[in-house]
């Protein structure tokens, strides 16, 4: 048995396939089923069950995990410790986001961050608000940049960056002919919002809130997963939306589609920084340093 097997075993059993687990590691499928394969025969017993889609853990497998996974951990703090007693800045950043501060901002901070520390190695995951704060809190995430304010005594949180919503019309609808629209001319058309989570999502409804509203008023025909989804959708024709200025920057210049003001809808969000109250490792002190004296006009869309 070895560091890399209960590393595979550990990789397989949070993201449910054999597949999933071969990407986040950055190896092939049959590499991973050869490590599980001789985890089993070292142990004697099977530990998953793959007779369904998504992988499970059998009664072994569940006796065996917590074990495995603090072994993982464990040696992957020592290794980070070791890292520090460097001279330059090495290790690993596990970087998280929400699905804006993720797909705009994030790749261009740590491309940057990159040039400047090229010993460390980074990781990006993208997920919803409150997914990337959690995993901050786990501490599978050292940092975390997300669209909305998260509310936990495990973290730190400031405002980093200003988000722009817009509100966005195929160039050809209705709406688009338009100076301004109102929350009446919104509930009469066909709306396109963001999945429960969402930043995006939480920021719009608590503008309707204040208006007496909810997106029960209006007529939502899909509710879509990530906001280039949204944006894709719109620009096909399948709907109205609010979204990011980020998201909706490429098609607005190309002219797929037009955004229309809403009275009393002008306004900015803040995107949140998150890091854990636990002293960061020194690549996660680095980018926060970075981060601090970076001019944000840079990055703006």
């Amino acid at each position: 048995m070895n560091i890399n097997q209960l590393r595979a075993f550990v990789s397989i059993v949070e993201k449910g396939t054999f597949s999933a687990a071969a990407r986040s590691m950055g190896v092939s499928q049959p590499a991973v089923s050869l490590q599980i394969q001789a985890l089993e025969e070292f142990v004697g017993v099977e530990l998953l069950d793959r007779r369904t889609k998504k992988v499970q853990l059998t009664e072994a497998g569940k006796l065996f995990y917590p074990s495995a996974l603090q072994i993982v951990t464990q040696i992957d703090n020592v290794q980070h410790q070791l890292e520090e007693l460097g001279d330059s800045v090495k290790g690993r950043l596990a970087v998280g986001g929400s699905t804006i501060p993720g797909e705009y901002v994030l790749p261009k901070l740590l491309g940057r961050f990159k040039r400047e520390f090229p010993d460390v190695s980074i990781t990006l995951k993208i997920g919803d608000t409150n997914e990337i704060a959690e995993q901050v809190i786990s501490g599978e995430l050292q940092v975390g940049l997300i669209g909305a304010k998260f509310s936990s005594g495990q973290l730190t949180s400031r405002a980093f960056l200003h988000d722009e919503l817009v509100f966005i019309t195929p160039s050809d609808h209705e709406l688009a002919k338009q100076r301004a629209v109102t929350l009446e001319d919104l509930r009469k058309a066909d709306f396109i919002i963001r999945e429960r989570g969402s930043g995006t999502r939480q920021t719009i409804e608590g503008f309707l809130t204040t208006h007496g509203m909810s997106f029960d008023d209006f007529n939502v025909v899909m509710e879509l997963g990530s906001t280039e989804a949204v944006v894709n959708a719109v620009s096909a024709g399948l709907g109205v939306s609010i979204v990011s200025k980020w998201a909706a920057e490429r098609s607005l210049k190309l002219g797929e589609l037009v955004t229309v003001k809403i009275p009393g809808f002008s306004f900015m969000r803040d995107l949140y920084l998150v890091v854990s109250k636990h002293v960061p490792t020194r690549s996660a002190g680095a980018f926060l340093s970075f981060i601090d004296a970076l001019d944000v006009d840079e990055i703006k869309p």
